[in-house]
């Protein structure tokens, strides 16, 4: 991956599989938004020091499937079409959890 962009990634409160991130891309003045859902039931989360990592902008688009991990310590998702999102959680859950999902890409 070949760009960067910092921001966080967080459950939705009272809910045990949806998840909200945000990602200020400074090179475009532009915070992108990924809000998404899991498969699986997942404990409440946040990481405040997340990154995304892409090859183009364009890949922030649309909705888009994932797979990946949650917990103890940290969180990765890889969408299909190649981004990451990870970063140190705040606080540890246990026990980790394989996810997967798919969440909607939109900017602001």
């Amino acid at each position: 991956m070949s760009q960067s962009s910092k921001g966080f990634i967080s459950s939705v409160p009272g809910s045990l599989g949806s998840f909200g991130s945000s990602f200020y891309v400074k090179k475009s003045k532009i915070l992108y938004n990924a809000s998404g859902t899991f498969e699986t039931t997942v404990p409440e989360f946040e990481c405040y020091n997340a990154t995304v990592k892409y090859d183009d902008i364009d890949d922030l688009t649309s909705t888009r499937s994932f797979a990946g991990r949650v917990g103890m310590n940290d969180i990765q998702l890889t969408f299909d079409n190649g981004p990451v999102i990870s970063g140190r959680l705040d606080m540890p859950i246990d026990p980790a959890t394989t996810v997967s999902g798919s969440a909607v890409w939109t900017e602001n």
